[in-house]
């Protein structure tokens, strides 16, 4: 009899796709199951030491399929060759089934190594049994009659896996949202702590999305493996996926997050966690049967509604510089970022209100940097979401200590004040279309004050005088009055800051005392025809003569719904 064995290395573990197994579960959802996280290894040979990884024993649409993979260990000094055993399952009613052993299974183990070994059958019983046994058989078929000898019998009564509606039960395997936990059939120098758990729309429909933090706590550099992580609400389970495509490679004392998606609208919903590894089993066809074995149950935070979120926050204080996860590559170090504005604007029509963020971005370091691509959700305290719209902007690159200002627009409805609100920074580019968590805060809409300087951030604007003056003139038609409007301002750039040319503009609107608008006119901040210092002459027919007009000063931004505005100034002539 003629084996193939399977080549895995102890310390780097190649990552690869999870995937959902193909056929179907029909596995009772409260049957239970318990584990140990422990792997014991046993003598096969004088040289050869063998662990059971994992065992499968779940019914599926045909039949009853029972798998496992076993690693071995060379003790000795020199390249040895897998034993050609026979491996059997045994059940608790006695009857034993003979495992075929994987194509890809390899043949020899070099000195110091490790290798898996995986075997399945498919057999025609649909009924529920439970296996308690693996055993290892030396087989002489060129003898009559066969002759076959025990070698070992290996216990698996307590790692039998019955697929995914199974249920742990051991303590060891269950895990609240606190703990921290590894997986040592994967690696036992590597930790892992659930940070976060986030609702979001994707292109894909609503996603809930697991964040969790690894730390490497060996000696030398590993490739964080593969595994799964699903949920399971009060009758269905839903298949989660790892968002990050690329292996992860962690040095010695490093630390970074990996995140899974699952297809579930409200994390209310999730009842628990379950942390899965995937096997695979090639057939005599060269077809791959790829299953999941349960390894932990994490059991999600509680009902936390968005005050709960909200008072674990911290209240956020103006233009301080913004705690920004220090894990994350999307925004360096070096970069501050910070949160000047915030002020609520609305369409011309009255059909939207946007609030609009402005964030000052400063490079500390003595080089040019790329301007992080952040992204912005506002969260009100009714529960709702509010995703931010970036600043159409051509800058790219941020100068040495030179703060940039940009923009984020929020579409909100009319019924919202601002007062309770909750600000995420999140990181957009790193895995799209996820919105990975990089910072969050409490906070709200800046209060209106008599203080004008400061209402276009970061342009200090005063009005000094405002004068005009009116004339009639004969023959002209139905526009016989001629207006003009002398606005003396002062206008200056707080610190050392620049905007991009897509920044906010002010607008002058004049109107009668009937609130008809007789002229309004666009400046800018920026541009050949920046607004300066000094006197705006501002001309305008008319056809009636107004004794008394009122000007008022508009901040303007463009948000995907067309123009918002807001009102800074009144003054009446």
């Amino acid at each position: 009899m003629k084996i193939n064995w399977k080549h895995t290395l102890v310390m780097f573990i190649l990552s690869v796709s999870l995937v959902i197994p193909s056929a179907a579960f029909h596995v009772a959802a409260d049957e239970k199951y318990a584990s140990t996280t422990t792997v014991k290894s046993y003598p096969l040979t004088s040289d050869i030491k063998v662990e059971v990884k994992s065992v499968l024993n779940e019914t599926t649409s045909e039949g009853g399929r029972i798998g496992t993979v076993v690693r071995l260990y060379n003790d000795g000094d020199r390249l040895t060759g897998v034993p050609e055993y026979e491996v059997r399952a045994k059940t608790q009613d006695g009857l034993e089934y003979i495992l075929r052993p994987s194509q890809a299974n390899p043949k020899n183990i070099q000195p110091k190594e490790t290798v898996e070994l995986s075997y399945m059958t498919v057999i025609e019983r649909y009924d529920v049994f439970s296996l308690i046994e693996l055993s290892f058989y030396d087989v002489d078929e060129f003898v009559y009659p066969k002759q076959e000898k025990k070698i070992i019998s290996l216990p698996i009564s307590d790692i039998e896996w019955k697929g995914e509606k199974a249920v742990l039960t051991d303590p060891s395997t269950m895990k609240t949202w606190e703990d921290k936990f590894t997986l040592p059939v994967l690696s036992t120098t590597l930790t892992y702590k659930p940070v976060s758990l986030a609702e979001q729309n994707t292109p894909d429909g609503p996603m809930t999305i697991v964040t969790l933090l690894v730390t490497n706590t060996g000696d030398k550099k590993t490739v964080i493996p593969d595994f799964r992580i699903n949920g399971k609400s009060e009758n269905k389970i839903y298949s989660g996926k790892r968002i990050e495509k690329d292996p992860i490679t962690l040095e010695l004392g490093e630390e970074n997050y990996i995140h899974y998606a699952i297809p579930i609208r409200n994390k209310m919903d999730l009842k628990s966690l379950s942390v899965l590894t995937p096997e695979d089993f090639v057939g005599e066809d060269n077809k791959h049967t790829e299953y999941l074995i349960g390894r932990l149950t994490i059991t999600p935070p509680g009902a936390n509604n968005v005050r709960f979120f909200m008072n674990q926050l911290s209240q956020y204080e103006w233009s301080k510089p913004i705690q920004i996860d220090p894990l994350t590559k999307l925004i360096r170090p070096d970069i501050s970022i910070s949160m000047v504005d915030l002020r609520v604007y609305e369409s011309a029509g009255g059909g939207f209100k946007a609030a609009v963020a402005k964030f000052k971005l400063l490079n500390k370091s003595e080089s040019p940097l790329q301007v992080p691509e952040f992204q912005t959700v506002l969260t009100s305290i009714s529960g709702n979401k509010y995703q931010g719209t970036r600043q159409n902007t051509q800058v790219k690159t941020l100068i040495p200590n030179i703060s940039y200002v940009i923009y984020y627009s929020f579409i909100i409805p009319n019924a919202e004040t601002g007062e309770q609100l909750a600000m995420e920074i999140t990181d957009g580019k790193s895995v799209e279309p996820y919105n990975l968590p990089l910072a969050a805060f409490k906070t709200k809409v800046m209060d209106e004050t008599d203080d004008k300087d400061a209402a276009f951030y970061p342009f200090q604007v005063t009005l000094n005088d405002w004068a005009k003056s009116t004339n009639y003139t004969m023959g002209q038609g139905s526009m016989p009055y001629s207006y003009k409007m002398n606005l003396d301002f002062g206008i200056k750039l707080q610190d050392e800051i620049v905007v991009d040319q897509s920044f906010s503009k002010m607008r002058v609107e004049f109107a009668d005392t009937n609130n008809r608008i007789m002229a309004s006119k666009e400046l800018s901040f920026t541009g050949d025809n920046k607004l300066v210092s000094g006197v705006q002459t501002i001309e305008f027919n008319s056809d009636r003569f107004e004794t008394t007009i009122y000007l008022r000063m508009y901040e303007i931004i463009d948000t995907p719904f067309g123009e918002a505005r807001r009102l800074v100034q009144t003054v009446k002539r």
